[in-house]
């Protein structure tokens, strides 16, 4: 196969005890022209020689490099992929066996240059389908953009088939949330988006995952993730109609990391720090109204938290918002 009509990127790190399977459901995809790049991430178990094994498949290539994190891993993917399409999976996840061929036929019918499939998330005793309303709809790029913001499209490399000239941007290092802070800004590079109304991806939920170990480096890449993208969006000018709706967003998304970060149950001085860099990036926006962040309840979070961050926090961890601004007669007003 001179060029492969989709390039698989993995990034593996000490998956071992999952890795078979998820190669397996990519040998066994009814649609064959593909390359399948494993990136071996210093993996310390046997991740690296299961990779090996594979290899014998001409169509797999094994890239065995120092730890440098999912993001730095996924780059190389992409670096190294010959695809005229890039595909992402993750190493303890696996595929439905019709996946590419009906994604690639979705493509071609629908002339589109992204694909969204929805998911399955596999529990220990049961799954549940996610983003599956059986219906597909086709997006304009503009459309689709807005959504990713709303949260009606989720933000997920591994659901998604994209054309590889929608590829441009690397990825931060910012695990697990370099997806987040990426895909909005392939999508704005597409013409059509297509979210289909079948469940075609395996997401297995383990409880030692980065997205469900949470830590304040976790909370600071969230920040640095939407951040990223509430810039990145005014600066391109990406949505001239919609500049409003995209700073009220990114303002509500702030206030909600912040309260999410204070009722955090070990609570340090770790987490304080990125709220008050979360507060330092509020203050740039002021004044702000009620209406500039969609409600009272979020404004009267903001009004708080810029009046005194420990407060803020110890009332938060106490009570209700609603309950606790009754208890807080300081008079200091937003200007």
């Amino acid at each position: 196969m001179e060029k492969p009509l989709i390039s698989i990127i993995i990034p593996v790190y000490n998956g071992g005890q999952y890795l078979r399977p998820c190669l397996d459901s990519v040998l066994n995809q009814t649609c064959q022209e593909w390359e399948l790049l494993l990136i071996d991430d210093g993996s310390t178990d046997d991740s690296g020689a299961v990779c090996d094994e594979y290899a014998a498949d001409s169509r797999v290539t094994v890239v065995h490099k120092q730890n440098g994190g999912q993001a730095a891993a996924r780059n190389d993917g992409v670096a190294m992929a010959h695809g005229q399409f890039i595909s992402f999976v993750d190493c303890d996840d696996w595929l439905e066996p019709d996946m590419y061929a009906t994604m690639m036929a979705t493509l071609d019918r629908e002339d589109a240059d992204i694909v969204i499939s929805g998911y399955i998330e596999e529990y220990k005793d049961y799954s549940k389908e996610v983003n599956t309303d059986g219906t597909e709809v086709t997006y304009e790029a503009q459309e689709a953009l807005k959504l990713v913001l709303q949260g009606r499209i989720g933000s997920y490399l591994w659901s998604m088939l994209f054309r590889r000239e929608v590829v441009q941007e690397r990825m931060p290092d910012l695990n697990p949330y370099e997806d987040h802070a990426t895909i909005f800004k392939w999508i704005s590079h597409a013409r059509r988006v297509v979210v289909m109304p079948r469940a075609f991806y395996h997401y297995r939920q383990l409880g030692n995952s980065s997205l469900h170990s949470y830590n304040p480096k976790n909370g600071n890449h969230f920040f640095q993730a939407i951040k990223e993208r509430y810039h990145y969006i005014a600066e391109h000018h990406l949505l001239p109609d919609w500049e409003a709706e995209n700073r009220r967003l990114y303002l509500r998304g702030c206030i909600k990391l912040t309260k999410d970060l204070a009722r955090m149950p070990h609570y340090d001085e770790q987490l304080r720090n990125i709220i008050l860099d979360v507060r330092n990036e509020l203050q740039a926006f002021l004044p702000v109204s009620r209406k500039d962040v969609g409600g009272m309840k979020y404004y009267i979070r903001l009004r708080l938290l810029l009046a005194d961050v420990d407060l803020y926090v110890r009332l938060l961890r106490q009570s209700s918002v609603f309950s606790f601004a009754r208890r807080y007669k300081d008079k200091r007003m937003i200007h």
